[in-house]
C-alpha cells in the first residue's frame, strides 16, 4: 500500500506544483487600455491623439504595417476649401502644417506627400503618448451590452473601457454584431430624391453618345461580356439593391527623371481587360472627339512634381462589382481582390503607354511618368491602400440623410462639419440595348452640414462603448459626401473626445454640452455661420 501511494504521490505532487504556479495555457493576456482605437485611418489617429491630449491611455491597432490609410496611400489633396472654415481641429492642424512645409499658395486646395503625411501623424501621436501597434486584424469580440476584449488574428487580445472603430471596412462594429447595413436604400426608406438604383446611360462625351460593344465578339451576346461588365437585371429607379461605389488605387507618379521609375506590366498583364477602354478610345476618334494627351494620368497636380491619379468618369481606374465580395470576404478573399486590382490598374497604366490603339501622342505622355521612387519603398512604389470608398454602414442611433445634409439640418448634438458634394462613383457596368451603359452618378451640392454625435453610436440595447466615426450611421446618399478623408478627422476627433469623457466607458452618460464644449476648445467647428 506504501509502495502504491508513494508512486502516486510521485506523478500527482508535480501537476499540484503545476496547477498552482504555472498560468494555464488557455489564458489569454489582455493589453489593456482606455481607449482602444480600431484602424489607423486618419479618422483612427485624430481619435487616438485627441484621447491621448486627454491623459487617456490609447492604444491605436492597425491591421497593416503603416498608418494613415489614403491620406499616406496616394490621395494627397484636400476635398474642400481651406478657406472656408469648415474645418477646426486636428484636421486644421494636419492641414495647416502641410501649407506651412510646402509653403503652398493655391487658395482652393492644400497638398502634401504621402511620406510626409505618414511621418507627420507618427509625430503626432508620439506628442500624444499614443501606442500604435501594428500588424493587428481584428478577429473576435467579447461583449455583453459592453464589449470587454477584442481577440486579434495574431493571438493578442486588447481590452479597454471605450472601443473606437476607424477602419473604412467596419469591422470591429462587424464583429460587436450591432446593425448595419451594405448597399443602397430605397428611395421610400428616408423619402430621399437621389436613392436607390439610378438610371443607365451609355458613354456620352458633352452631347454626344459614344457606342461602346460590350461583347468578346462585337455584335454576337453568346460570346459572353468583356472584363468589367456584368450581366445585370437593372432595378427599377429608385430601388434597393446592394451595390457598392467603385474601388481604386490613387496613385502617386511624377515625371521627374531623377525619381522616375517607369510603369512596368504586371506577371500576368492581359491587354484584354482592357478592350472596352480601347473600343471607347475607337468610339472618340470616330466621333471626331479629341483624346487627351493626359487620358491616364490627369491633372491631378500636387508638389514636388506629383501627380494624384483618380478615375475617369468612364474606362478608368475605377473597379467596379468587387465591393461586397471584398466587405464580406475573408482576409485571404480580400487580399486576392487587393491584388486583382493592383494588377488591373499597373496593367491600365502599361495599356496607356504601349498598346498602339491608343493615340501615339496619348502613350509618349503617359510614358514621360512613372511611379515615384521616394515613395511606397517598401511596396514597389505602389500605394499600399486600397481605396474603399463605401463598405458597410452602422444603422446607428440617428441616420443622416440626404435631406439632412441639403436642408442643412441643425442637431442638438452636433459634434462636427461635413463639407462635400454629394459624388456617387460607379456603381454598376451592364448592358444597355447591346452597348454598354453605366448607371448615372448623381453630383448633389452640399455644402457645410452638421453631424450629430447619435450618428456614430449604435443602438444603446447593441453596446454602450463603441464610437464608428468611419462607417458612419448614414444612408447611402449621405455618404457619398461623408466619405472625405478630412471629415473623417472630424468626426474622429469627436469621437476621441468622447471616449475620453464616457463615464466608466459608458457612452450614453456623456454630457453633450460637455463634449462640445471640450470640441470647441480643441477648435472643433461644430456650426456653420459664414455665408
Amino acid at each position: 500500500m506504501l509502495k502504491v501511494l508513494t508512486m502516486r504521490t510521485t506523478l500527482v505532487f508535480p501537476l499540484l506544483l503545476a496547477c498552482l504556479f504555472v498560468r494555464p495555457a488557455l489564458a489569454v493576456e489582455c493589453t489593456t487600455a482606455d481607449v482602444v482605437v480600431y484602424g489607423a485611418t486618419p479618422a483612427g489617429i485624430a481619435a487616438a491623439i485627441q484621447a491621448g491630449r486627454q491623459k487617456k491611455k490609447v492604444i491605436l491597432l492597425e491591421p497593416t504595417q503603416h498608418i494613415g490609410g489614403m491620406m499616406t496611400s496616394g490621395l494627397n489633396k484636400t476635398d474642400a476649401s481651406p478657406r472656408l472654415g469648415v474645418y477646426g481641429g486636428i484636421a486644421q492642424e494636419f492641414l495647416d502644417r502641410a501649407k506651412a512645409h510646402y509653403q503652398t499658395t493655391d487658395p482652393i486646395r492644400i497638398y502634401f506627400e504621402s511620406s510626409w503625411a505618414e511621418d507627420t501623424f507618427k509625430r503626432l501621436l508620439a506628442a500624444a503618448n499614443v501606442s500604435t501597434v501594428y500588424g493587428q486584424r481584428v478577429l473576435s469580440v467579447v461583449k455583453t451590452t459592453f464589449i470587454k476584449r477584442i481577440s486579434m488574428t495574431s493571438g493578442r487580445s486588447f481590452c479597454g473601457s471605450v472601443f473606437v472603430d476607424a477602419s473604412y471596412e467596419g469591422d470591429l462594429m462587424a464583429k460587436s454584431q450591432v446593425s448595419t447595413i451594405l448597399g443602397r436604400e430605397s428611395k421610400a426608406q428616408y423619402k430621399e430624391a437621389d436613392a436607390g438604383a439610378q438610371p443607365l446611360v451609355k458613354p456620352t462625351v458633352g452631347s454626344s453618345v459614344v457606342t461602346v460593344d460590350p461583347y468578346v465578339v462585337p455584335g454576337n451576346p453568346g460570346s459572353g461580356l468583356l472584363p468589367g461588365i456584368i450581366s445585370y437585371k437593372q432595378k427599377s429607379t429608385g430601388s434597393a439593391d446592394s451595390l457598392l461605389m467603385a474601388f481604386n488605387y490613387r496613385l502617386c507618379v511624377t515625371d521627374n527623371p531623377a525619381i522616375r521609375v517607369p510603369f512596368s506590366a504586371p506577371a500576368d498583364y492581359d491587354p484584354q481587360q482592357y478592350e472596352g477602354l480601347a473600343r471607347f478610345i475607337a468610339g472618340l476618334q470616330a466621333g471626331q472627339h479629341e483624346v487627351s494627351n493626359r487620358y491616364f494620368i490627369g491633372d491631378g497636380t500636387t508638389v514636388g512634381n506629383k501627380y494624384d491619379v483618380n478615375s475617369n468618369p468612364w474606362f478608368s481606374t475605377d473597379v467596379m462589382h468587387l465591393g461586397a465580395s471584398y466587405v464580406n470576404g475573408t482576409e485571404a478573399q480580400r487580399e486576392q481582390i487587393r491584388k486583382k486590382i493592383k494588377t488591373y490598374t499597373m496593367g491600365y497604366l502599361w495599356f496607356g503607354q504601349t498598346d498602339p490603339r491608343v493615340p501615339e501622342a496619348v502613350r509618349q505622355e503617359t510614358a514621360r511618368f512613372g511611379y515615384c521612387a521616394d515613395e511606397f519603398k517598401d511596396n514597389g512604389n505602389f500605394p499600399y491602400q486600397l481605396y474603399v470608398r463605401q463598405a458597410r454602414r452602422l444603422v446607428g442611433q440617428y441616420v443622416l440623410t440626404e435631406n439632412d445634409i441639403v436642408k442643412k439640418t441643425k442637431f442638438a448634438d452636433t459634434i462636427g462639419l461635413g463639407y462635400y458634394t454629394m459624388d456617387q462613383h460607379g456603381m454598376l457596368r451592364t448592358v444597355l440595348n447591346g452597348a454598354v451603359a453605366d448607371e448615372t452618378r448623381p453630383g448633389i451640392s452640399a455644402g457645410p452640414y452638421e453631424i450629430p454625435f447619435r450618428a456614430m453610436l449604435p443602438k444603446t440595447t447593441q453596446t454602450k462603448n463603441l464610437l464608428v466615426p468611419v462607417a458612419l450611421s448614414t444612408s447611402h446618399v449621405a455618404y457619398t459626401s461623408v466619405r472625405v478623408e478630412p471629415t473623417y478627422m472630424v468626426l474622429g476627433q469627436a469621437a476621441g473626445m468622447a471616449a475620453a469623457l464616457a463615464p466608466g466607458g459608458d457612452l450614453t452618460q456623456i454630457s453633450i454640452k460637455t463634449l462640445q464644449s471640450k470640441l470647441v476648445a480643441a477648435k472643433q467647428v461644430l456650426h456653420w455661420t459664414k455665408n
